[in-house]
């Protein structure tokens, strides 16, 4: 055989060899399907777990409406009842007793409010502080020289040293 022959036999028994052995030693290939089943297991499961977070919001949302209607059926009973067997009197008593009636009565509804409204607001910068001579502001009610009877002093911070005190000792 001439030497052609032999590198195209050798050629060809290397390259059938090499995907054999690419093809057993690749573990991906061989658990490809596992994690396409996995994959599909989880799809399902998930769709599933929807499935039932849906059927459980819907059964709630028929809950409360059939709770709503109850309601209103018990709130008409009482309010026919009422009708009927109470005097002139007592429906009115009622009626300014009720929630519905009290936007009747002239009291002014508002929000509350985050600011003292006849003062300046809380909310603002210099709120408890006056115009200081020297600086922006200080407190309101603070004597100058008046200290209270228990004041002491804060302790010292020797971390920090002044340059001149450096300056004196040499």
């Amino acid at each position: 055989m001439d030497m052609l022959t032999t590198n195209l036999i050798s050629f060809a028994v290397g390259l059938v060899l090499g995907a054999g052995l690419l093809y057993w030693l690749l573990p991906a290939r061989r658990q490809s399907s596992r994690v396409l089943r996995d994959r599909d297991d989880a799809r399902q499961a998930l769709n599933h777990y929807r499935d039932q977070v849906d059927h459980h919001f819907l059964r709630t949302a028929e809950l409360v409406n059939e709770l709503t209607n109850a309601y209103r059926a018990v709130h008409q009973q009482l309010s026919e009842g009422a009708s009927e067997l109470c005097s002139e009197a007592g429906r009115q008593r009622a009626a300014a007793k009720s929630l519905d009636a009290a936007g009747e009565q002239n009291m002014p509804v508002s929000q509350p409010l985050d600011y003292a409204p006849k003062a300046k607001g809380t909310l603002a910068e210099d709120f408890g502080l006056r115009a200081n001579p020297d600086g922006p502001f200080e407190p309101v009610n603070v004597d100058d020289n008046a200290k209270p009877a228990n004041f002491v002093e804060p302790p010292r911070d020797y971390a920090d040293v002044d340059s001149e005190s450096d300056d004196q000792k040499a």
